[in-house]
């Protein structure tokens, strides 16, 4: 149950992302193909309708939708990774 519980919240998440970058509008050029990335790598977690085909737990929908959330997230994180260069110090 855990694991679908983090399926839903991570494409919860994404959903929330995705709405936040495009409010910024268009990106400065030079982060253009990074937000491009972004965007595209956090598609598929909002995608995967979690929250409503995990209502039976046990399903074989919500067993793809987990999988294709998992899938998902390394893209994510190698695509996370490439921020680095401009987080500011904290």
């Amino acid at each position: 149950m855990e694991c679908i519980k983090n399926a839903q919240k991570a494409a919860a998440s994404a959903e929330d992302d995705i709405t936040a970058l495009l409010a910024l509008g268009s990106p400065p050029p030079e982060l253009a193909v990074l937000v491009t990335e972004t965007l595209n790598a956090l598609t598929p977690l909002s995608e995967s309708n979690a929250a409503s085909l995990c209502q039976d737990a046990g399903s074989d929908l919500c067993a793809s939708a987990v999988d294709r959330i998992d899938q998902s997230a390394a893209t994510l994180v190698e695509v996370l990774d490439e921020w680095a260069p401009y987080k500011q110090p904290g």
